[in-house]
C-alpha cells in the first residue's frame, strides 16, 4: 500500500536526535505552538494551522500575516484542519444554541516533550471528543500530529469528523493556491489524482451532489489523501486506525478535503448502546520528490462518456478585459474564476452569439419580471486582492427593452460569498441602448475578497463584455 510507502519515506537511516522544548503561547483568538521560540503551528482552538513538520527544514510560510490574526483561509500559513463539530449531523443548533457554542477544549499537556489538548463536545445526549498529540519523532527527525478522534451518536449515519483545508484556497491564480491537485490511494490500490479545475467540478458531473462524482472510497485501513505540486510543501492525512469505513470529497469550491465516516453497523454499538465512531490520523507533508513522483504516477479522472450537465466555464481574469470568447478547459487546472453558464441560447443567462462588443460572444441576461432581479458572478476560486486598496471594475453593457437598469456591482466579502462587506454600483443602462461603458470603484478595506456582479433589475435584455477588474 502507498500508505507503507509514505511512511518509510520518512524513516531515518538512523535516528536524529533533538531535544524538544515545547509550549504553548496564550493569544487573542488562541494558543500558538512552539518549540522554544520556533513557531510550528497555531491553533485556533477549534482549528489548527500547521506550518513546520521539522526542526531541520525552514519552515513554509504561505503568508505574510502574522499567525492567527484572523479566521479565515487567507490567512491560513499552510494546512488548516477543522478539529471541531463541522457537519455534526441533522442539525448545526441543538435547543437554540449553536454547535460550536457547545464545544470545550482543554490542555492536558502545555510544555515539555510532547503537547496534548483535548476537545469535547456534547450534544444532548451525543457526544464526540479530539485528543490532539504534537511530540518530537528522532527516527522519523520531524514533528508528529496525531490526533483521535472518538464520536458516540444515537443513530449510525457518517458525517465528516474533520477537514483539511488549503492554505491560499481562494487565491485567484492556480500558482497562488500552490496546490493543484489532490492525489489518494483507491480501494485497489491504485494513486488517483483530481486536478482542481473550478470548470471540472463546476460545469461537469464531478461537482454534481446527485452523482457525488467528486466523492471517493478509500481503504478500510491505511486511508490517506495529500494535496501535492508545491515543491516543498504537501500536506496530508494518513489515517492510522478506525471502526467504521471511510470516504474523501473535495469540497466544490476547492476549499478543503472532507474525511468523512461511512455508517457504523451493529458492531460498532459500544457497551453504552451508542454507535461509536473512532479514527486515529497524522498530519504530514509528503514533500518534495515523494509528491512529485506520487503525482506523477497517479492517474486522471476517468472521463464518461457522456455528461448530464451542459455548461461552458468562462475565464474572469484580473487586469485582463475578459471579452468571454472561448470556454476554459475542465481538465487542466484554472487559474481564475469562471462564469459558469447554460450551454444554450435561450433562458435567463446564457453565453450568447447574437451581441458582442469584441469578437463573437458575450454573456446575456433576460428577466421577466419588474420587482425582481437577474444575475451572473464567478464561482469556484474568486478575485483575491490587497487590503486597503481601491479596484475599479469597468466593462460595456447593451440593453433592450429594460424597464429599470442593467449595472455593474463590486462587493467586498469576507470567506463566503454571502458575507457581504460593502458595494459599489456603476451607473444605470435602461431601455434600448448601444454598447455603453460603465465602471464601479471600491476600496477593499479590512477584506481581501472582491465579487465582481453582472446585474439586471426587472424586465428586459441586456448583454455584458469586456468586463475589467483592475487596483486603481
Amino acid at each position: 500500500m502507498y500508505a507503507e510507502r509514505i511512511v518509510k519515506s520518512f524513516e531515518q537511516d538512523k535516528k536524529r536526535p533533538h531535544k524538544a522544548e515545547f509550549r504553548i503561547k496564550k493569544e487573542k483568538r488562541g494558543w500558538r505552538l512552539l518549540d522554544g521560540n520556533t513557531a510550528l503551528a497555531f491553533f485556533y482552538p477549534t482549528f489548527l494551522d500547521i506550518w513546520s513538520f521539522s526542526p531541520f527544514e525552514e519552515p513554509v510560510l504561505y503568508n505574510e500575516e502574522d499567525p492567527g490574526a484572523v479566521v479565515d483561509l487567507y490567512t491560513v500559513h499552510n494546512t488548516m484542519v477543522n478539529l471541531a463539530a463541522h457537519g455534526w449531523p441533522r442539525h448545526w443548533f441543538c435547543d437554540g444554541v449553536h454547535v460550536n457554542d457547545m464545544v470545550s477544549w482543554k490542555w492536558i499537556k502545555k510544555t515539555g516533550a510532547e503537547l496534548e489538548a483535548e476537545i469535547t463536545g456534547v450534544f444532548g445526549e451525543e457526544r464526540i471528543r479530539w485528543i490532539l498529540r504534537v511530540f518530537y519523532d528522532p527516527s522519523w527527525a520531524r514533528y508528529r500530529y496525531e490526533v483521535t478522534i472518538d464520536a458516540w451518536m444515537i443513530e449510525p449515519f457518517g458525517f465528516e469528523p474533520f477537514n483539511m483545508m488549503l492554505a491560499g484556497a481562494l487565491c485567484s491564480c492556480c500558482e497562488d493556491r500552490r496546490w493543484t491537485h489532490s492525489l489518494w490511494e483507491d480501494c485497489e490500490g491504485h494513486l488517483q489524482r483530481f486536478v482542481h479545475s473550478n470548470a471540472l467540478f463546476n460545469v461537469t458531473d464531478y461537482g454534481d451532489d446527485k452523482g457525488c462524482w467528486r466523492t471517493r472510497n478509500i481503504p478500510y485501513r491505511g486511508g490517506w489523501v495529500a494535496y501535492a505540486a508545491h515543491d516543498s510543501f504537501n500536506p496530508g492525512v494518513l489515517i492510522r486506525d478506525n471502526n467504521v469505513p471511510m470516504k474523501i470529497a473535495l469540497c466544490s469550491q476547492l476549499f478543503d478535503e472532507h474525511v468523512i465516516w461511512n455508517d457504523a453497523g451493529t458492531e460498532n454499538i459500544d457497551e453504552d448502546g451508542m454507535f461509536h465512531f473512532h479514527m486515529v490520523c497524522e498530519f504530514v507533508n509528503l514533500g518534495d520528490p515523494l509528491a512529485k513522483r506520487l503525482l506523477k504516477k497517479a492517474q486522471d479522472p476517468m472521463k464518461p462518456r457522456q455528461w448530464r450537465k451542459q455548461m461552458v466555464a468562462l475565464a474572469f481574469h484580473m487586469g485582463v478585459e475578459n471579452d468571454f470568447e472561448e470556454p476554459v478547459d475542465p481538465w487542466q487546472p484554472e487559474d481564475c474564476p469562471i462564469f459558469v453558464l447554460r450551454l444554450a441560447q435561450d433562458g435567463p443567462v446564457v453565453w450568447a452569439d447574437d451581441a458582442a462588443r469584441s469578437g463573437k460572444r458575450s454573456i446575456r441576461l433576460t428577466n421577466n419580471v419588474i420587482n425582481d432581479r437577474n444575475e451572473m458572478f464567478p464561482v469556484g476560486a474568486v478575485c483575491n486582492v490587497k487590503a486597503y486598496t481601491k479596484y475599479r471594475l469597468s466593462g460595456w453593457i447593451k440593453t433592450k427593452g429594460v424597464e429599470r437598469f442593467a449595472r455593474l456591482e463590486l462587493a467586498s466579502f469576507e470567506y463566503s460569498y454571502t458575507n457581504l462587506i460593502d458595494l459599489s454600483a456603476s451607473s444605470n443602462v435602461a431601455g434600448t441602448k448601444g454598447w455603453t461603458r460603465v465602471e464601479a470603484v471600491l476600496d477593499s478595506g479590512e477584506e481581501v475578497y472582491l465579487m465582481p456582479f453582472l446585474r439586471l433589475y426587472g424586465p428586459g435584455v441586456a448583454w455584458f463584455d469586456d468586463v475589467k477588474l483592475e487596483e486603481v
